[in-house]
């Protein structure tokens, strides 16, 4: 599994940094350290909120936040953007949590086919 994101993840880095040449299809978003702090503090209100009302649509919201905050701590020399976390965390999110193939988590994601939780994201660690 951890191959297999690190394959989406590879993929997803390949076409962010494409893209950025282009457009990007993200706003501007903070640097990795604010981001991270970020998105810990929303897990942990999501976390409590999940004990209260357990749901399904808290239950994947957490999944996405977790699988950014993975890859904002991904241990390499150089830090990852918070543009390479947040896209890979959408895409492995579509294909892991909502079945989706990879062809369709990608137009999903260019296409910005987003759901709330993947805007609340965005708007989290937006500038």
């Amino acid at each position: 599994m951890k191959g297999f994101n690190m394959l989406i993840a590879s993929i997803a880095l390949f076409f962010a940094l494409n893209l950025s040449a282009q457009q990007s299809v993200l706003p501007a978003l903070v640097p990795n350290q604010m981001a991270k702090q970020r998105v810990e503090n929303e897990l942990n209100n999501l976390k409590q909120a999940h004990i209260v009302n357990p749901s399904k649509a808290i239950e994947s919201k957490l999944d996405l936040y977790m699988k950014a905050l993975e890859f904002l701590n991904e241990a390499t020399i150089i830090p990852p953007t918070t543009d390479y976390a947040v896209t890979s965390a959408f895409l492995n999110h579509e294909v892991d949590f909502n079945q989706a193939n990879d062809s369709e988590a990608f137009y999903r994601f260019y296409n910005k086919q987003w759901k709330q939780e993947f805007i609340d994201l965005v708007n989290l660690v937006k500038s």
